[in-house]
């Protein structure tokens, strides 16, 4: 599978150096960092990126966020925001601007890919106009945290191994845990597991 094309907006170079190299980590992912909103809307216009991973606040004459609304008017790709604040308004100004993923600091690598791989998960839901299912949202709630985990990440397109590299869990334990949700789920094959994912249209593993 190719590797996601991902566009970094973040002021603190050391922290966005850091991001960089975890994502590029065995070709998980290519970077590239931008730190301020004049050189994130001239790249964004003339690249294709698969997603953006913005910083709410900048430091500059406009937040993540507005950011992020601007340069989605040209092509809308999914967005992860990062962020040292959870406060009411700044999350619900952050939902305007879905499908999306929220990931509060500090967090570590597998927080970061796990929540890139839900924005994808979100992006696909609202492509393919899904229809949201109450009872599978009901059934979801009978997997655990690790399954519901491993659903999503498989949902938006990772393969077993790949998966295990995120979780830092081995393949067979991957594999057993698909073999518990397909049991639990009533459900047979891949794309029946990732039909249900994406009918539940949740957009966090909580």
């Amino acid at each position: 599978m190719d590797s996601l094309k991902i566009l970094l907006i973040e002021d603190v170079l050391i922290i966005a150096k850091d991001i960089k190299v975890t994502l590029e980590k065995d070709k998980y992912a290519q970077v590239e960092i931008i730190t301020n909103p004049e050189d994130a809307r001239v790249s964004y216009a003339s690249n294709d990126y698969d997603l953006i991973i913005s910083d709410i606040n900048l430091n500059a004459e406009i937040d993540g966020i507005d950011l992020v609304k601007e340069l989605c008017v040209q092509k809308r790709v999914p967005i992860v925001y990062l962020t040292a604040y959870s406060d009411a308004a700044t999350v619900t100004k952050a939902e305007q601007s879905l499908p999306f993923a929220y990931l509060l600091k500090p967090y570590n690598s597998n927080q970061l890919k796990l929540t890139i791989n839900l924005a994808m998960l979100n992006a696909q839901k609202e492509h393919q106009s899904i229809e949201y299912d109450e009872k599978n949202v009901e059934l979801l709630n009978a997997l655990t945290r690790r399954e519901r985990e491993i659903l999503f990440i498989l949902a938006s397109g990772k393969m077993s191994k790949e998966i295990g590299d995120i979780l830092n869990i081995a393949t067979s334990t991957v594999e057993k845990h698909k073999q518990h949700i397909k049991e639990k789920l009533e459900l047979k094959t891949l794309g029946e597991l990732v039909n249900f994912a994406v009918s539940t249209k949740t957009v966090t593993i909580d």
